[in-house]
């Protein structure tokens, strides 16, 4: 199973999010545009392990 912790980051195509918060199977993401080349997960896989993926505006 995946297990996401705060600041990881998913990629979405040209889209970059970084974890927020975890609560149960729901990720809440807040967008980045520079992340210093770190690893990023693919949407589609945390979406195999994870419910829903909740974008968090400013």
């Amino acid at each position: 199973m995946m297990q996401l912790n705060k600041e990881k980051v998913i990629k979405d195509g040209e889209n970059l999010f970084a974890v927020f918060c975890v609560l149960g199977s729901v990720v809440y993401v807040k967008r980045v545009f520079d992340v210093n080349s770190s690893p990023a997960y693919k949407l589609e896989e945390v979406l195999k392990y994870y419910w829903k993926i909740e974008i968090m505006e400013k």
